[in-house]
């Protein structure tokens, strides 16, 4: 343990991350007093173990523990208050834009509302999210006068089911809804490139290279290029987003460590070359620093550009500390790379812990390090000596273990909140990368250093062939379909326990403490084995409902679901569009019921005669009104719009069983301030 004292930031860094979502796992926010207090109580313990190698380094795993804890309540503590409870149908809002995200003939905005009919006049101290037809002529600053409908965040649909609510409340966000028409007025900002707040005016340059990507690219590589250079994925259309998931490029559309480190790198080359080409300056001066510095200012920009998302976020910090310690003359890829940039992003927003666009993008960086200062770096280091023949297909070959070893350890991540696993990336991700590095990236840097100078229609056209190779490589990829695995959800202790064994093993891969790993990957087994999923679904709106039948591989639904709720319900049972007509059988009357595992389910929209329902079924559902407590027996399980209404959603588990049960959103998401139920938010 003494020996292995360098990884113990690298253990430290874990534990803190584990914190942050502990902490959002509980059943209700923790006040800073009482997360303050745990810190303080294991720094305690952490000097009073100072003498003793094991304790100490407990304490510390302790203390980090307890520092992520501390972080996220502070950054909950921060976070809105007095959020909207209550739809307003008919309303007028007045606000300052200072977020545009089209998205294919509409216009998502944020606004900072100044006055919203309905609510008292006060000072908001949230942002309300709206969508409106058109929007072409909106710029960031201007003022906005809109009639619309707002609905309070809404919570979960059912237990497991994404919560999206928890990162629109921790954006800022108070209210969603959408404007009536065109039943706005909008005041243009007097100068919004150059008078509005920083934020704001980048916002501003997003949406004016937007426009131009959209004079000079037709749809679908406008959307695409839009994604790559501004990271608006709004106009990606649905088709190719979904060839891209299902090829694995669907990294390509999350601006992250490839494309900040292909564009910085691209800066860095350019530049030296240059500065090499002139003997009385590359003989003279520190050209490679100078090109470094150059390449971490690209690097700030493309930050700025590409809307900080959390991939972007967590590559620009991994690329500042290697340009730092190149200037610095040190050795900066290893592990404690990752750790500084993992830590930063969590102080930012430790939330993104539990989103999977943290989970996969320190996952794959980690492994890749790992091999690549060990195994990788023997294999790949003298190959500048060998034949240019020889390099080309270690290139490949590189691609090809880098494609498994990502595959391998991204796996349990992606099917845990998508529900399918793409094996087919492997092979598709040998096209589509060295067309990124080659061709794309090399010209989107191009046109941001030439569109300034009204030259930047020339490398976007450049350009317009390398995406269609992009879009028909997924294309043709997402046809195969033994490249994509579908699974049902799995339990989050497995996946839990499988990211904490394997990041363990990464660190101490040279220590016999190494072997600590066996521990919480032999926990995610056994939380797998004991894991029920759901049988059945209720969704909190008392129009949407699931009954999956694992028996008979068959998935009931009621016609009319929405797609998103549909695509959602069918990726947690593990069911794939091409399986869905075969799979999925719907039921368009009043009454629907199925009979699974011995036990009779009755689902309505309006249950004319629940006395005879409660002699002949088993669970009953009745999603528009009310169900006599006092006529069922008691081993009859009734849900009724009461239920759905003041506790949400509903999951029922065990129908092969003798006694099924049920969850609700409110008890399994907690008193948090951004789970909102039947017009209540916890106090």
């Amino acid at each position: 343990m003494a020996d292995g004292r360098n990884y113990w930031i690298l253990c430290s860094v874990v534990f803190f991350g584990l914190g942050c979502a502990a902490y959002f796992s509980l059943s209700g926010r923790l006040m800073v007093e009482q997360s303050g207090l745990a810190m303080i109580l294991s720094l305690c313990g952490l000097w009073i173990s100072r003498r003793w190698i094991t304790a100490f380094f407990t304490c510390l795993l302790l203390s980090s523990f307890c520092f992520g804890v501390l972080v996220a309540s502070i950054h909950v503590e921060m976070a809105p208050s007095g959020l909207l409870t209550k739809t307003l149908y008919m309303t007028e809002v007045e606000g300052d834009i200072t977020l545009l995200e089209p998205q294919g003939g509409r216009t998502r905005i944020t606004i900072v509302p100044i006055r919203i009919d309905g609510l008292e006049q006060q000072e908001f101290d949230w942002k309300v999210r709206m969508s409106l037809p058109g929007g072409e002529n909106l710029t960031v600053g201007d003022r906005i006068v809109a009639s619309a409908r707002l609905f309070p965040l809404r919570a979960q649909s059912t237990p497991g089911d994404p919560d999206f609510s928890r990162k629109l409340y921790l954006d800022g966000i108070g209210a969603t809804g959408f404007v009536f028409g065109h039943k706005y007025r909008v005041t243009k900002a007097a100068d919004p490139g150059v008078l509005q707040p920083l934020s704001q005016s980048i916002e501003y340059i997003r949406h004016v290279i937007m426009q131009r990507v959209d004079t000079v690219l037709s749809w679908p590589e406008s959307g695409i290029a839009k994604a790559l250079i501004v990271g608006e994925r709004g106009d990606v259309g649905a088709k190719t987003a979904e060839d891209l998931r299902k090829s694995g490029l669907a990294h390509l559309l999350a601006i992250s460590g490839l494309h900040m480190g292909l564009l910085s790198g691209t800066v860095f080359f350019v530049l030296r070359f240059v500065f090499a080409a002139v003997p009385a300056i590359g003989l003279q001066f520190p050209i490679k620093k100078w090109a470094a510095v150059a390449a971490m200012l690209s690097g700030i920009i493309y930050l700025g550009l590409s809307g900080a998302s959390v991939p972007t976020q967590r590559a620009f910090v991994t690329l500042i500390i290697v340009w730092l310690a190149l200037l610095l003359d040190r050795r900066a890829i290893s592990l404690r790379l990752v750790a500084v940039a993992a830590f930063v992003i969590l102080m930012i927003r430790p939330d993104a812990v539990l989103g999977p666009s943290f989970q996969l993008s320190f996952a794959a960086v980690s492994v890749l390090v790992a091999f690549y200062d060990g195994p990788g770096r023997q294999w790949f280091d003298r190959t500048g000596e060998r034949s240019w023949l020889f390099r080309v297909g270690i290139f490949f070959i590189g691609l090809i273990v880098t494609g498994i070893l990502i595959t391998a350890v991204t796996a349990p991540i992606i099917g845990f909140h998508f529900g399918r696993i793409s094996m087919i990336g492997i092979l598709s991700n040998l096209i589509a990368i060295p067309v990124m590095a080659f061709w794309v990236m090399p010209l989107i840097v191009a046109t941001l250093v030439l569109m300034p100078f009204g030259a930047g229609a020339l490398p976007l056209w450049l350009m317009k062939p390398g995406l269609t190779l992009l879009m028909q490589t997924a294309a043709i990829a997402a046809q195969q379909e033994w490249g994509l695995w579908y699974v049902s959800q799995f339990s989050g202790i497995f996946a839990t326990g499988a990211m904490i064994a394997v990041a363990w093993g990464l660190i101490w891969r040279r220590n016999m403490v190494g072997w600590f790993a066996v521990i919480p990957m032999c926990i995610a087994i056994a939380g797998q084995v004991m894991y029920r999923p759901a049988d059945m679904l209720v969704a909190g709106d008392q129009k949407s409902w699931a009954i999956f039948d694992q028996s008979k591989d068959q998935l009931i639904l009621p016609t009319g679901i929405s797609d998103f709720q549909q695509s959602v319900w069918m990726a947690r049972f593990g069911i794939s569009d091409d399986r869905k007509d075969q799979v999925i059988r719907e039921c368009d009357a009043p009454v629907c019921s199925a009979v699974i595992a011995d036990k009779r389910i009755v689902v309505a929209r309006e249950l004319v005669n629940p006395f005879y329902a409660c002699r002949h079924a088993d669970i009953i559902v009745n999603l528009a009104h009310d169900i006599p407590r006092d006529i069922c027996p008691g081993k009859v399980m009734a849900i009724d719009d009461d239920q759905l209404w003041w506790q949400g959603g509903v999951a029922v588990y065990g129908l092969n069983t003798d006694t099924p049960s049920f969850e609700t959103v409110r008890k399994t998401a907690g008193d948090w301030p951004w789970i909102i139920i039947g017009g209540r938010s916890p106090k």
